[in-house]
Parts: structure tokens; sequence; C-alpha cells
């Protein structure tokens, strides 16, 4: 009778021990967001946790944007590392990987603070940024192509592109979308002259050039687009973006 009752005491203890090991499965490889949310309560320390979860939402997505959600990009995402995991978030309409890996840890932030990770609201708030940016990118299309078919060979033209000084060097740039929008500052931005000396696409209609000739800036020490240029070189110019008169 002891020997059954011991038998019966190892049984109990093993059911139980194997219990606890399913509810504490290690995730290695996650196939969706609540095996995410999972690793990461499992991989990081009870230090961590906190005090991710005591920081601010934006501030927490912050921090972790090129440590922790690097990793997941990396290691989830690109590269065909984690195709199930990548096809999880495809299936709903997110392709980025800086996309996936903050709805990670909005997600893990928003679980760990007891709340509702709203993940239909993340999935569209993330859908309607890019949805936007194909609008602009498509309005910017068509304006450049319609300056391309305006303007032909031995046209001068005026171009204006803003201009950043934040590296201590004056460099025109081109602001993409969603964003693309500016108005002309004459003491800061580059205003420049040019004659088309050639025009062409690349791959698609759409996609348009101009070889111009440089006759006159209105900022000499100016580069274009990180290229040194001077009055008298010749560039090519992707009209996607560009102001032109």
């Amino acid at each position: 009778m002891k020997t059954l009752t011991n038998l019966l005491s190892l049984t109990i203890i093993f059911n139980l021990m194997a219990a606890c090991n399913a509810q504490e499965k290690k995730i290695i490889s996650p196939t969706n967001l609540e095996e995410a949310i999972s690793y990461f309560q499992q991989t990081w320390t009870k230090q961590e946790l906190e005090a991710f979860r005591l920081k601010d939402e934006s501030k927490a997505l912050a921090d972790v944007h090129l440590s922790a959600g690097m990793w997941v990009r990396n290691e989830w995402v690109r590269g065909n590392r984690n195709i199930a995991f990548a096809q999880y978030f495809n299936d709903s309409g997110i392709y980025a990987p800086d996309d996936i890996s903050s709805i990670v840890f909005t997600s893990l932030h928003r679980r760990l603070n007891g709340k509702d990770i709203e993940l239909s609201q993340q999935f569209e708030q993330h859908k309607k940024y890019w949805d936007t940016i194909k609008t602009c990118e498509g309005r910017q299309k068509e304006i450049a192509l319609a300056r391309f078919n305006q303007h032909q060979i031995t046209d001068t033209i005026n171009i204006y592109m803003p201009v950043d000084t934040s590296s201590g060097h004056r460099n025109a740039v081109i602001y993409n979308c969603p964003k693309a929008a500016w108005t002309f500052n004459p003491s800061v931005d580059l205003k420049f002259s040019a004659i088309i000396i050639d025009k062409y696409h690349i791959n698609s209609e759409t996609n348009v050039f101009f070889k111009l000739k440089l006759l006159k800036m209105n900022f000499p020490q100016t580069q274009i687009l990180m290229e040194t240029v001077s009055e008298g070189s010749d560039i090519d110019l992707n009209l996607i973006g560009i102001k032109i008169e």
C-alpha cells in the first residue's frame, strides 16, 4: 500500500511538472504576435521588463528601435529567417520591418501595463500611413512626368531645392513623402538655372530624368544630393520631387 501511495504521489508530481512546463513553453522562433510578446516576457529580466513598462509608450518604442527592435527586424523579418512570423503580419497588410517591430513592442508595452493592445487599430494606423505615402508618390510622379513632357532639350529652366545644413555644409536635398511639401526660402535654399542637354527615363516611363548643364547658382558652394557641383557642371537629376519653373 505504501509503495502504491508513493507511486501515485510521483505520478501527480510528474503531471504537475509537465503542466507547468507546458504553460512555460519556451518561445524560440515566434510565429505570431502573442508568441513574440511571450518571447520577450521570457527572455528579458524582471528589471528590464519593469524599466520598459514604466516608460511612456513613445519613449519606450524609441529606446528599443535601434536595439531590440533592430534585432527583431534582422532575426524575424528580413532575409526569410522566420517566414511564418513575417507572413502573420503580411496577411494583415503589414509589410515594413519597422512597422512589424513597432507593433511587437507597442503590444508588449501595453500588455505589461494591463492595457488592451488594440491590434486592429495598430494595423489600420500603419496601413493608413502607407496609403498616404502612395497617394503622395503618385502625385509626385504625375507632376514629374508633366514637367518632363513640357520641357524639351535646349530649354533653360529654373530648379528650386531645399538645403540641409545639419552636417555643417550645404547640401540640396529632396523631401520624401508624405512630407514632400515645402516653401522656398531664398536666404537658405538653392535656386539654379540650367540647360536641358538630354532627357530620358529608366525602367519606367514615370521614372524620368533630365541631364542638365548648370548655368547659375544662387549659392555656388552647395552640393546637390551629396554631389559636388559648380556652375558649368553637368548633372543627371531625377524629376520626382523636384520643383521646376
